[in-house]
C-alpha cells in the first residue's frame, strides 16, 4: 500500500503542475494581480510568512491602516497559507512566490487528503485518484483563485479522514488527531472551519457508536481544537474590538450571498454550456462536473436498489445526508436551515456567504463518485478512463484562458522606488493615488501589494473592517501637497510619500505639478522615475 501513496503523491504533483500551469514554472512572477482580492491575498500571505520568520510576536500588527495595530485581524488571518509560504519567502523574500507555493502545497494536500479519505472509505486507490482530481480541481476552486483562504480546501477531507480513523479505532490519540485536523481547518479558512465543522458534527452523529471510547475521543477532539484555536481567536477578537468588532452581518447580506439551486449546475467550463449557454457570471459555480456527478448518482441509485457496493449502505446514506445538509444550508435564510444554524452556532456571526457551504456538498459528491469507481467490476483501465475524463473537465474550464485554464497574469517588474524605500529607515508611508470612493477603495490593494517589497507602515489599507478615521482622511489627503493634507501627514507622522505617476492622465498630472512649488522646501525627492516618485517629508508648514 505504501507504493500507492507514492503513486498518489506523484500523480497529485503532476496534476497540480499541469492544471495550474504556469504557476509552478513561474512561481515568483505570476498571480492574480488583476483583482483586489488577488493582490490582497499576496500581501496577506507575504505578511504572515515574513512575520513568522522575523517577528511572530507582532504577527497581527500588519503594515496597513497606520497607526492602528492588530490590523491583520480586520480580515481573514490566513495563518495556514502563511505557514505554507514560509519556505519560499525565506529563500526569495518574494510575496508572490510565497503565495503561489502556498496554493500549490494546499492543492497537493487537497489531492492527497481526498485520495486517502476515499481509499480508506472504499479500499480502492484508483477510486481515490478519480475523487481527488474531481474535488481538488473543481470549478468552485478555479473561480476563487484570488481568494487564498478558499484554496485551503484540503481541510474538509482531512477532518473527515480523521473522523473515520476515530470511528474505526476510538482512542485518545485519534481524538487528538481529529482535534488537530479541526484546528487546522479553522486556522486555514474561517468558512471551512465553521461550515466544515458543522458538517463534521452531522457526520459524527450519523456514524455515532455506543462505545464510550468513541464519545471520549470526540470530547478529546473538541478540547484539543479549543486549546489550539482559542488563544488565537482571543487575540483576533481583542484586536478587532479596537474598531468596534467589525461589521454586523444582516439577513440581507446572507440572502445576497446565498446559493441558488441552479448554482449546483453552474460552472465556468466550456463543456458545460449545454445547459448554461450564457457565460458564468456572478454565481458560485458549485457543479462538480459531469463525470463525477454521474458516478455519484450511480452510487445513490445502486444503494437505493440494494445493489452490492464496496461500502455499507449506511455509509452511502451518511454522505448523501452530509451533502444534502450542506446544500440546504448553502441556500441561506431561504432554506431555513441556515437561519437555525445562524441563531444556534455562535461562530456563524463571523461569516456571511452561505453559498460556501457548497464545498462540503461537492466533497460528498466526490466521495460518492469514488464509491462508484470502486464498485464497478471491470478492469482497472476503466478507472483510468474516468480519471482522464475528470481531469479533462477540470482542465478546460473557460475559453478565455485556454487549456489548462488557471487564471494567472504575469507581474510587471517592481519599480526602483520601492526597492529604495525598502532600504530607508522605518517610517509611515502614504501612496498615491489614494482611492476614496466606495467603488474604488479596493485599489488600495495596489499599494499593499507593492508594500510587500518594502514593508514600511502604510496609511493606505483595504480589508473587511476599515477604521472610522480612515474614512475621515480619505478625501482631504488626496490634495497633498497642500496645507490641510500636510496637517493630516503630521498627525499620522508620515515620513514617505509615493506617487504612481504612470496612473495619472495629463490633466491630473498638471494639477499635481501645480501644487508642488509652494511646498517643495518641506519635501525631499529621493526617486523621480517616469513611473514612480518617492519623496521624504523633511519638515511641516
Amino acid at each position: 500500500m505504501r507504493a500507492w501513496v507514492v503513486v498518489a503523491a506523484i500523480v497529485g504533483a503532476v496534476m497540480v503542475t499541469v492544471l495550474t500551469y504556469p504557476t509552478v514554472t513561474k512561481m515568483g512572477s505570476v498571480g492574480r494581480f488583476d483583482t483586489g482580492d488577488g493582490r490582497f491575498s499576496i500581501w496577506n500571505v507575504g505578511w504572515v510568512s515574513r512575520a513568522l520568520i522575523t517577528d511572530p510576536r507582532h504577527l497581527l500588527d500588519a503594515n496597513i491602516f497606520f497607526p492602528h495595530t492588530g490590523t491583520l485581524s480586520y480580515s481573514e488571518l490566513n495563518l495556514v497559507a502563511g505557514v505554507f509560504g514560509v519556505p519560499a519567502y525565506a529563500v526569495s523574500h518574494n510575496p508572490v512566490a510565497a503565495t503561489n507555493s502556498a496554493i500549490v502545497i494546499a492543492l497537493w494536500l487537497s489531492f492527497m487528503c481526498m485520495w486517502a479519505f476515499v481509499r480508506r472509505l472504499t479500499g480502492s486507490p484508483l477510486a481515490g485518484l478519480v475523487s481527488a482530481t474531481a474535488y481538488t480541481f473543481c470549478p468552485y476552486l478555479l473561480a476563487h483563485t484570488a481568494h487564498i483562504q478558499l484554496q485551503m480546501a484540503f481541510v474538509v477531507p482531512l477532518t473527515f479522514l480523521a473522523l473515520h480513523r476515530l470511528i474505526d479505532l476510538p482512542t485518545v490519540w485519534r481524538g487528538v488527531q481529529l482535534g488537530l485536523a479541526v484546528a487546522t481547518s479553522g486556522l486555514a479558512c474561517g468558512y471551512y472551519g465553521i461550515y466544515g465543522g458543522i458538517a463534521l458534527g452531522v457526520a459524527a452523529i450519523w456514524f455515532a457508536s455506543s462505545d464510550r471510547a468513541y464519545w471520549k475521543g470526540l470530547a478529546v477532539a473538541l478540547v484539543t481544537a479549543a486549546v489550539l484555536v482559542g488563544p488565537i481567536m482571543f487575540a483576533y477578537h481583542r484586536a478587532r474590538a479596537d474598531v468596534g468588532g467589525g461589521r454586523v452581518i444582516t439577513s440581507e447580506d446572507l440572502r445576497h450571498y446565498a446559493a441558488q439551486p441552479i448554482d449546483y449546475l453552474s460552472s465556468g467550463a466550456k463543456a458545460h454550456e449545454l445547459w448554461q449557454p450564457a457565460k458564468f457570471s456572478g454565481r458560485e459555480p458549485l457543479f462538480l462536473g459531469v463525470t463525477a456527478s454521474i458516478l455519484a448518482l450511480f452510487t445513490l441509485v445502486a444503494a437505493a436498489r440494494g445493489r452490492r457496493l464496496t461500502v455499507a449502505p449506511w455509509t452511502v446514506a451518511g454522505y448523501a445526508v452530509v451533502g444534502a445538509f450542506a446544500a440546504l444550508a448553502s441556500f441561506g435564510p431561504s432554506g431555513m436551515l441556515y437561519t437555525l444554524l445562524f441563531k444556534t452556532v455562535p461562530a456563524m456571526g463571523l461569516v456571511r456567504v452561505p453559498a460556501r457551504f457548497g464545498l462540503v456538498t461537492m466533497f460528498a459528491v466526490a466521495a460518492l463518485a469514488g464509491v462508484a469507481v470502486s464498485t464497478i467490476r471491470l478492469r482497472r483501465w476503466l478507472a483510468l478512463v474516468f480519471l482522464v475524463m475528470v481531469a479533462a473537465e477540470c482542465g478546460a474550464q473557460t475559453e478565455e484562458w485556454g487549456w489548462p485554464s488557471w487564471p494567472v497574469r504575469a507581474m510587471s517588474p517592481v519599480p526602483h522606488a520601492y526597492r529604495v524605500l525598502a532600504t530607508l529607515p522605518r517610517g509611515a508611508t502614504v501612496e498615491y493615488p489614494f482611492p476614496y470612493t466606495s467603488e474604488n477603495t479596493h485599489n488600495h490593494t495596489k499599494a499593499m501589494l507593492m508594500s510587500a517589497y518594502h514593508w514600511q507602515p502604510m496609511v493606505n489599507g483595504y480589508s473587511d473592517i476599515v477604521p472610522d478615521d480612515f474614512y475621515t482622511i480619505m478625501l482631504p489627503i488626496n490634495a497633498f501637497p497642500d496645507a490641510e493634507s500636510f496637517a493630516i501627514m503630521k498627525q499620522y507622522k508620515v515620513r514617505y510619500v509615493v506617487w504612481r505617476m504612470n496612473t495619472y492622465d495629463a490633466e491630473s498630472r498638471a494639477r499635481l505639478d501645480a501644487r508642488f512649488p509652494p511646498f517643495m522646501r518641506y519635501l525631499k525627492p529621493i526617486v523621480q522615475d517616469e513611473d514612480v516618485w518617492l519623496f521624504e517629508i523633511v519638515d511641516y508648514p
